[in-house]
């Protein structure tokens, strides 16, 4: 039994590790093998996802260092993490723990890659430059309703005040130094259609010259993709580099009034019949998630969760007592976890490594997108200090990064194929995303050796 290379996979909010079957299917096809290990940790869906940043990390640190003593088909000596939506911020917090504060728990694993897709890493904030007044209203209906009813996780997301600050902090100390260990970084991020996580946050970007623009301006994708082999053709990415801010999309008259009609339509539904359902059940798992889990705030506030964390990881035995609750009944199977059953350590889609030169260019081009050519000509965004800090912080590492159109109401889901792997439920573009994710990883497995 050889050395293993663990992928670990973190589900956003309001998510559970079902989430996640569609990304590791596609990895597991493309670049898993016998020393490829794909997990999935489930103890927090649903409304422990409202718990906040800390508690939720915390649970999934306990769950991965369970898995990697469990494990008994070798050693583990590698790790990559990806986290998708508010999973990349927990992941940021577990890895920070990890190779900080309890590295010695974790001796002898190797960082390898860190993904993220669709993560807010800059937090939650909407904007409006061009002063819409009906898009202004509703954007501050869903701060006022997302920064109070989604739990201490939404107060956190919003940074609403110094008590929820735990997004500059992964931006500090240990957290940073984490991140800097991996030997890739990539940022995932939608252009259009992301309803929760809007292009700037997820691109790690100080500029959105979609949010600029209203929205209107004509995208130009990159003409050459590399990998082969896409069930429905290679993903649309965005050029920056060839936006131009004066050229949008012009729209008729009939245009303008059937996206009004359905801008009206889509309020009026969402006002009468899902914010109200919305918000009874939000109100609700906030509520339970305050009276659950004050001990555990308690705990934080009092920095003693430290001694306790430790205590629970050196005791093997009670760290799935720990971790149980009602939401292993809700979700079904507890722990989902892969192991390739290619013996020769060969993957399905190796002929995507044929063309390195195409994948090296590529590569290097969108490792410098944070200042693509025509930024300058874009406005900035008016950053608070702590977004600010944020942003500047991160970008003191290097990033892939990678903006992607994806044609769909809600290509939030659909950058995970979060329906599963058919195109009716996902699109073909969200799928494309998740194949091309895979092929990426696996060219940069290749290169860390």
């Amino acid at each position: 039994m050889g050395s293993k290379h663990l992928f670990v996979l973190i589900h956003g909010l309001w998510g559970n590790h079902g989430h996640m079957r569609s990304l590791m299917e596609v990895y597991t096809k493309q670049f898993g093998s016998s020393e490829t290990v794909f997990f999935s940790p489930s103890e927090n869906a649903l409304f422990k996802t409202f718990d906040g940043i800390e508690i939720i990390g915390y649970r999934t640190l306990l769950e991965i260092y369970q898995f990697i003593k469990c494990f008994k088909d070798g050693p583990i000596t590698k790790i990559s993490v990806l986290g998708y939506s508010m999973g990349g911020l927990v992941a940021r917090f577990v890895l920070g723990k990890m190779f900080g504060e309890y590295h010695d728990l974790f001796e002898g694993i190797e960082p390898q890659i860190f993904i993220t897709m669709a993560t807010p890493h800059l937090g939650v904030q909407f904007y409006n430059p061009r002063r819409y007044f009906f898009k202004g209203l509703l954007q501050f209906c869903m701060k006022l309703i997302g920064s109070n009813i989604i739990g201490k996780s939404g107060r956190e997301l919003f940074v609403v005040n110094k008590h929820n600050e735990i997004l500059v902090k992964l931006g500090e100390g240990e957290y940073l130094e984490a991140l800097r260990k991996f030997k890739w970084r990539v940022a995932f991020a939608n252009v259009n259609n992301d309803r929760s996580v809007a292009f700037y946050t997820g691109f790690i970007s100080d500029c959105d010259p979609f949010i600029n623009t209203g929205n209107q301006l004509k995208y130009v994708f990159e003409e050459k993709i590399p990998g082969r082999g896409y069930t429905y053709g290679p993903p649309r990415i965005i050029d920056l580099d060839r936006l131009d801010p004066n050229c949008v999309r012009p729209l008729t008259r009939s245009q303008k009034l059937r996206n009004f009609g359905a801008l009206f339509l889509f309020v009026a539904f969402f006002g009468i019949i899902i914010l109200p359902i919305a918000i009874c059940v939000n109100v609700s798992g906030t509520i339970y998630s305050h009276l659950v889990n004050y001990r555990y705030r308690r705990i934080l506030r009092d920095a003693a969760a430290p001694n306790m964390v430790r205590q629970r990881l050196q005791f093997n035995d009670s760290v799935r007592e720990f971790t149980e609750d009602v939401y292993r009944i809700i979700v079904g199977d507890p722990t989902e976890s892969v192991r390739s059953s290619n013996s020769d350590g060969t993957s399905e889609g190796s002929d995507c490594l044929e063309d390195n030169i195409s994948w090296k260019e590529f590569i290097q081009k969108h490792t410098s997108t944070n200042n693509w050519k025509n930024k300058g000509k874009f406005s900035p965004l008016p950053f608070d200090e702590n977004r600010r800090a944020m942003y500047e912080n991160l970008n003191s590492l290097e990033w892939i990064r990678i903006p992607v159109y994806i044609k769909m109401r809600n290509s939030h889901g659909a950058m995970v194929a979060r329906r599963g792997l058919n195109s009716k439920k996902s699109g073909s573009t969200g799928i494309a995303c998740v194949e091309f994710s895979a092929r990426l990883l696996q060219y940069l497995l290749a290169q860390s050796g």
